[in-house]
């Protein structure tokens, strides 16, 4: 949900024009209008509410939402005061404080309309990049989470000390950790500096820069396009291949993959299987889900390789459902 919260921001920002302009263009031409609600939560520059960004696990944009849309109305309504403050407020922003069921969904249908049209068609790609900026941080030696890296390979200290480490970013801040770890996330649409929660009390969670070559990221993702669905469907086989695809960008178990492609939990299972043997998908038991992704092989074969990635194979990641 990160990324579709600094996606409206970049929208709304002309920053980074040569890596983002082209996608500017194409999401503002084809926005539907019930995205106007979003549009309004989160403006160009300022205050965003924080339960927009649900630190939820997983990578289906479906369960994000659904946190989103559970975000106690308390804090809905908090937050919201925060954002309009004094000046002028949409006229369903009283209704949603109040967390009134129409206004709710309303709030669905705008975010699911807007991932639809901005992030969606790229959504395998913008993961291959941020899969390979999170497995190749620990390597790097600038940027703005360096100090960070650097701190954290300082053997510890024998006596108890306050350490401050000082990141460059939009307006003078502290975060205080208080004992509890920093989650390091690579952001595709996070411009310049890191970013993070305004609210203190929320997990601390640092968002940074993935780093973008000086040209169009749908040139990029175009580039990377890989085997076409008739390729795939005549390597794999039509359902096999649609499992695959199925797989790009998110997380599913293998129920959610039986009901997308009406097929038999069986017949999901032993797909997902020998995608597995072939290494292109990974699985993981929950208790008793059983969730697969793709590994980063399962994405260089769908998109290509990104410059400078791997083929490594990571160990499966499953997060909880919302």
């Amino acid at each position: 949900m990160w990324e579709l919260v600094l996606s409206l921001y970049m929208l709304g920002e002309a920053s980074d024009e040569i890596v983002f302009g082209q996608w500017r263009q194409r999401v503002l031409s084809r926005l539907k209008p019930e995205s106007r609600m979003l549009l309004d939560l989160v403006p160009p520059q300022g205050y965003a509410p924080d339960f927009l960004s649900p630190p939820v696990g997983g990578e289906d944009p479906g369960d994000g939402i659904d946190a989103v849309l559970n975000t106690p109305r308390q804090r809905i309504g908090e937050e919201l005061d925060r954002r309009f403050d004094a000046g002028p407020r949409p006229e369903w922003s009283g209704a949603l404080a109040r967390k009134e069921g129409r206004a709710v969904r309303a709030l669905g249908r705008s975010m699911r309309a807007y991932f639809d049209i901005a992030l969606r068609p790229y959504w395998g790609y913008i993961s291959q990049v941020a899969e390979h900026s999170a497995t190749s941080i620990g390597d790097a030696a600038e940027g703005p989470v360096a100090p960070i890296l650097r701190l954290r390979g300082r053997p510890a200290a024998r006596r108890a000390c306050r350490t401050t480490v000082e990141l460059e970013y939009a307006q003078e801040r502290e975060l205080d950790l208080r004992g509890r770890g920093l989650v390091l996330i690579p952001a595709f649409f996070c411009a310049v500096n890191p970013v993070t929660f305004y609210d203190p009390s929320l997990p601390p969670v640092l968002l940074y820069p993935v780093g973008h070559r000086p040209m169009s990221f749908l040139a990029r993702a175009a580039q990377s396009a890989g085997p076409s669905e008739g390729v795939l469907q005549r390597l794999f086989g039509r359902t096999r291949a649609m499992v695959l695809r199925t797989l790009e960008g998110r997380v599913h178990t293998t129920g959610e993959i039986a009901r997308i492609l009406d097929i038999s939990p069986a017949s999901a299972s032993e797909h997902a299987s020998l995608l597995r043997d072939a290494g292109l998908v990974s699985s993981e038991r929950r208790g008793n889900r059983v969730c697969h992704r793709l590994t980063p092989l399962g994405l260089e074969f769908l998109h290509g390789p990104v410059a400078g990635s791997t083929s490594e194979f990571r160990p499966p990641l499953c997060g909880p459902r919302a």
